[in-house]
């Protein structure tokens, strides 16, 4: 997998991975979906890391 979908729920404050992913966009879409669902209290934030070098990919 390239691509770790990673998120901080809502009384925490540190990143747990969420899903790994091959694709960029549907990495992308995956994290958004979860930002949004619900609420909106349930994830305060998300990021895709790419797996080859750990660099953030999109951050939301």
């Amino acid at each position: 997998m390239k691509y770790r979908i990673e998120l901080v729920w809502n009384r925490e404050f540190h990143w747990c991975t969420f899903k790994h992913e091959d694709d960029l966009k549907t990495a992308k879409k995956l994290a958004d979906q979860m930002v949004e669902s619900g609420d909106g209290a349930r994830v305060k934030k998300i990021r895709v890391i790419d797996n080859e070098n750990d660099k953030v990919v999109y951050n939301r």
